[in-house]
């Protein structure tokens, strides 16, 4: 019922909008279950992770994303790894690993407002902003701060896919919750660090973090 809503609804837009000429893009292959019936003029893949591997991942992804390889005329790969996993599955695929707003990380050098709930922790920090799912490195997480229990960890983002009680609870680990992409150059300020706190794991193989180009801004 859902697909079959999601589908009326596209093609009561493009009615509506009298849209004749169309370039559909898609940033995951589910997408095709209620968009496969239109006719554009063109189809990119913006192809930014092996969503397969993710945990809960719609087992019928693998299907689905040959399937649009198939119709696509353009496919973009979030990443160097990602594209060589990929490169011979398309005629017309390019790396395209992500960009950085400079300006906006940068402020991050000029900032001495400290957030409230940063303010009192004391230093060092070591900071990581991201979700907190199933590609995060809980036992390293857990390991260096048991290591080093005069280190300070600051973890900025929601929990997703995993259960809280996962997520190890010792004095020098702040979980701050999630702030938003205007409040992150405030925090990023007040770290001595900053972390990728990544697992080796099935969904971090073809990993490109949005976060190494706006670290290092």
């Amino acid at each position: 019922q859902v697909l079959a809503a999601q589908r009326s609804l596209l093609s009561q837009l493009i009615a509506a909008e009298r849209i004749q000429h169309y370039v559909l893009w898609y940033y995951t292959p589910q997408a095709l279950r209620f968009s496969d019936h239109l006719k554009p003029d063109a189809v990119v893949y913006d192809c930014m992770d092996e969503l397969s591997a993710f945990k809960n991942a719609d087992p019928a992804l693998p299907r689905l994303e040959r399937e649009l390889m198939r119709r696509a005329d353009l496919v973009f790969t979030g990443g160097q790894s990602l594209f060589e996993a990929k490169q011979h599955q398309h005629h017309n695929i390019h790396a395209l690993p992500s960009s950085v707003d400079v300006d906006h990380f940068a402020a991050a050098r000029r900032s001495t407002h400290e957030p409230a709930d940063q303010a009192a922790i004391p230093h060092p920090r070591l900071g990581f902003f991201g979700v907190l799912d199933e590609r995060l490195d809980i036992s390293l997480l857990r390991g260096v701060a048991e290591a080093r229990p005069e280190w300070q960890l600051i973890m900025i983002g929601p929990v997703v896919k995993i259960d809280p009680a996962e997520l190890p609870r010792l004095p020098n680990i702040h979980y701050l919750g999630p702030k938003t992409y205007e409040e992150l150059p405030r925090y990023i300020a007040g770290w001595d660090v900053a972390l990728l706190l990544f697992a080796r794991n099935d969904a971090t193989k073809y990993i490109s973090p949005t976060k190494t180009p706006e670290y290092l801004a």
